[in-house]
């Protein structure tokens, strides 16, 4: 078994992962992991798959821990927002 794993090691090289501040923009920001910092997502609302723009990084592109995604949703809905101490 020990040579098989060796043979499929050398057969299917992996790349080395870089570390998360080296994906990261110059400013020191990490990049949205959603849309992979382009700003649009694809929906297939309604059947047909159409570009619109990130909700989770608001088409910037750019991760923001404070940003509630599904804050617009909640708000056409007329729910609560969660319960932070829940």
């Amino acid at each position: 078994m020990v040579g098989l794993r060796n043979r499929v090691a050398r057969r299917y090289p992996r790349a080395l992962v870089p570390a998360d501040d080296a994906t990261g923009a110059a400013d020191g920001q990490i990049e949205c992991s959603a849309c992979r910092g382009t700003g649009k997502v694809i929906s297939a609302l309604g059947g047909e798959e159409k570009p619109v723009t990130c909700p989770w990084c608001e088409g910037s592109g750019r991760f923001d821990p404070e940003h509630d995604a599904q804050a617009a949703g909640r708000a056409l809905r007329g729910d609560a927002p969660p319960d932070p101490a829940a």
